[in-house]
Order: C-alpha cells, then structure tokens, then sequence
C-alpha cells in the first residue's frame, strides 16, 4: 500500500498536474501524499508487509541536506525559510522513497511510475516540437522564457513579428511553439513545465529511466519458487520452446523499444548536449550489460546518428560552453572567498555576475555548502552507487526484482553521475528519487537475506573525499589553461 502512495507522490512531484489543472491548484497535493505515505509505511511496517533498513547512502543524505541549511543559516539567513522548506521537501522525498518502495512490488512500482512520467513528459514534447509558432507572453521579469508562457494567438515566424501591434504594449512576448499542458518551447528547444522546464533537465530525467524500462520488459527468472526448473512442454518442432520464448521476449520488448526511441528523438529534438551524452552513456550500458559484444556493435550503430543529430553547434554552443566555463571560474572565487564554507544553499545565482546556477552539481556543492558539503554530497552518490554494485555482483539470495532491478539502478545512477556534472542538480528532486531506489533495493535486498550489508568503510570515505579534491584540482588547472 506504501509503494503506490509513494509512486502517487513522486508523480505528483514531477508531472506537476496543479499547474496545469485550475481545480486542482491552491491544494496541498504533495504534503497531502507525503503524509498519507508516513501512515501507510507506519501500517505496512506493523503488519510486517516492509521490513526497514538503513542504507548506507540515507545517513549521508540527511547529514548533507541538514548542511546545506546550515551553511545557508550562517551565510545568508533570510534565505532560510525558503530554502529550508526546499530542502526539507527533498529530503521527504528521499525517505519515502527509501523506506515506502522497500519490497519487490515497491521496487516495480517505482520503476513503472519513473517510467511513466518519462514517457508522458516524452510524448509532451514531442508533440510541442510538432505545433506552428506562436506569440507566447512571458512574465515582466522572465526575459530568457524560462517560466511559463500564455499564447495569445497569433502566428509568428521571429520575435520581432510577436511586438507588431501586441495587445499587451511592451509586453515580454517570445515567438515559441505552444504544447499540450500548458507547456511551451524556449529557443525552439523542446522540454516540459516546473523542475523539467529545461530542455537538459527533461532530457536527463527521460535518459535515466532507460535501464527501468528495459528492467521492466526483462523475463522472469525461468524457475520454479522452489528453484528447480520449469518444465519444458512437449510442443511440435516448429513450436519449440525456445521458440515461442524469443517470439515473447520479441513482443514483450516492443513497448520499452518504443520508449527508448521516443525519448532518443526528444533528446534531439532538445538539442541538449549534455543529455545525448547520458542517453548514450546508459544505452551503451545496458546493450553491454545484456548482449556483450554485440551490445557494443549495437552501440557503435546507435551512437554516430545521434551524435550527428543531436546537441547544438556553432555560435550557440560556443557561447553556452565559454559561459559555463565562467560560471566554474566563479564557483573557485566562491570557495576562495568564503575560505570552503560556501555561499549558502540556493544562493550561488544571487552571488554570480552572471545570475545562473553552476551548471556542474559537484562544484554548485562545493560553492554553496563547502568543502564539506561536496564531500558529503559524493558519499551520497558513492554509497547509491555501492548499493545496487554490490546485490548486482555479490553472492547473495535474493528474490528475482531486486536481481533485475540493480543493474539498472546501477545504470541509470551512472548515467545521473555524467548528466549532473553539467547541471545544477545538488538538491533535485528526481534525483533523489532515483537515489532514494537505490536505498530501497537495499531494504527489499535484506529482507530477503539477511546477509546484505553494504557500509562504507573510512577508507573508502577517505578516497572518495581525496578523488573530489583532485577533480577541484584539475578543473582548476583546466580553466586555467584554457585562459
């Protein structure tokens, strides 16, 4: 009962439906189903449906999380109240998922709600990049387009055609492609609404779910509960076992080979760099991971068309790579400033000349909460990333879901670790959603065998905290060689 509350609110959290749903706005959705999902797990646990367990990573997340808003307390407190509620809203998230998804059916439906929300934000998209051009109203303040847009019906093939006779004069008008939702483009690029309102942001979070949806179509163990193996029905030679088992296997991957394909034409439709890498990344991963050899020929045919369609080029992509590059610059002058405290959670686009985010979640830590932060933040990630490694490749018993579903949390985090280094994704929801399954094989893993234990040693800290230290070493020396 707690999983499918859980997967309500993370849909909730993502799709965002009382933005777009008059009815439903002014109403506290998403406190309503966190609350609703703290009583389901506490009658779950009581009637021993969820066995709780604490993963290594959920220790880290909290300690970073309750950082970050201490860092902002010494820094910049009147900034508290709105960034605390932030970051207590993530960190809600986090637990939920970690504790209410903690059994086979929560790791299944968390899996399908994931890759429900990529698909319907997908097909948004797609649709958008079909519609005609229209003058679209933004607000006052809003002169990249990056919040929502109000068509007012008229066509147009440029900006300058939107401020000929507006009906509002002098009015912040873009010339854009209107999409189901209430959603919009911004410069022609397609993405969603709310926390996927960039075009590299959706096109992460679609790459990510790639590995659920291919552990979704995967076949079940061929065994018996008992363990012994089923038995083969007598069939006619043309009707053979194996067969009948490739033609369903065939039919049962058309819906997730859909999936993948959709969410590979709204990467290019997207132009978003940074997501045709993590696309790639995970897709590389997972055709390895399930044919081998022929996984990487597969990818050597996948990989030159994509990287030949998608992304930006030219003048566009020259300035947006010399301006990340000026944002690293002052995330150093940040940490130099503040002596490795941080700025304060939130507070990196106030303190830029240029008014932006970091664009690089390991160094948007670093500048906002300190040196302690990004160490805590790579735990985090390190430990997620331990977690589903180890049920993937130990020698443990347990159940056929979390034997499917660790290599592709394993993936998909992958894929999260590369996308992230060129977003600002420190404190995002999805992404903590997808941190927060891992946690929950870890729970569904050791109610199964009690022998799953995953910790994270000092050593294993220490070097993790050391590797960060060298990556803030030679992003320093790379930036300052490129002048």
């Amino acid at each position: 009962m707690a999983a499918w509350v859980v997967c309500a609110l993370c849909a909730l959290v993502i799709i965002k439906p009382q933005e777009f749903i008059p009815e439903l706005s002014g109403i506290p959705l998403v406190h309503a189903a966190f609350g609703l999902t703290l009583l389901c797990v506490a009658l779950d646990v009581a009637w021993r449906r969820l066995k709780p367990a604490l993963a290594p990573q959920v220790v880290y997340a909290l300690a970073f999380l309750a950082w970050a808003a201490l860092t902002t307390a010494l820094k910049r407190p009147t900034a508290l109240e709105e960034r605390g509620l932030q970051l207590a809203t993530v960190a809600g998230v986090f637990l939920a998922v970690s504790f209410a998804a903690a059994s086979p059916r929560g790791l299944r439906a968390l899996a399908i709600t994931l890759v429900g929300c990529a698909a319907l934000t997908t097909v948004v998209a797609i649709v958008q990049a079909f519609q005609p051009y229209g003058c679209m109203l933004a607000a006052p303040e809003d002169w990249e387009g990056k919040g929502e847009l109000e068509p007012d019906g008229r066509p147009c093939e440029t900006n300058l055609d939107c401020r000929k006779d507006p009906p509002v004069p002098d009015g912040n008008y873009r010339c854009e492609r209107p999409g189901p939702l209430g959603t919009s483009t911004i410069d022609g690029r397609v993405r969603y609404r709310g926390s996927l309102a960039d075009p590299n942001e959706l096109s992460l979070m679609a790459g990510m779910s790639i590995p659920l949806a291919i552990a979704l179509a995967e076949r079940r163990a061929g065994r018996r509960r008992d363990g012994r193996p089923r038995a083969r029905p007598t069939l006619p030679l043309l009707l053979t076992d194996r067969l009948l088992s490739r033609v369903c296997a065939a039919l049962r991957a058309l819906p997730v080979t859909a999936v993948i394909v959709a969410i590979g034409a709204m990467v290019v439709m997207s132009r978003s760099r940074s997501g045709l890498i993590v696309y790639l990344a995970v897709l590389g991963l997972s055709f390895i991971r399930r044919s081998g050899s022929l996984g990487v020929i597969a990818a050597c045919f996948v990989g030159p068309p994509m990287l030949l369609l998608g992304g930006r080029s030219g003048d566009e992509a020259t300035e947006s790579s010399e301006e990340r590059a000026a944002l690293l610059r002052e995330a150093f002058e940040m940490i130099r400033r503040t002596r490795g405290i941080g700025v304060g959670a939130g507070q990196f686009g106030d303190e830029s000349s240029f008014g932006l985010t970091a664009h690089n979640s390991y160094m948007l830590a670093a500048a906002e909460t300190g040196l302690l932060g990004m160490c805590l933040f790579a735990l985090v990630l390190y430990a997620s990333l331990k977690v589903p490694l180890a049920i993937w490749l130990g020698d443990v018993e347990v159940g056929p879901a979390a034997r499917r579903f660790a290599p592709a949390i394993f993936v998909s985090l992958c894929g999260a670790l590369i996308g992230i280094f060129f977003l600002s994704w420190a404190y995002k929801d999805v992404l903590y959603m997808v941190l927060g399954a891992s946690a929950a094989l870890y729970g569904a893993a050791r109610a199964e065998d009690g022998r799953v234990s995953v910790r994270v040693s000092a050593r294993e800290a220490a070097l993790v905290c050391g590797g960060m230290f060298a990556v803030l070493a030679l992003l320093n020396v790379l930036l300052r060689f490129l002048g």
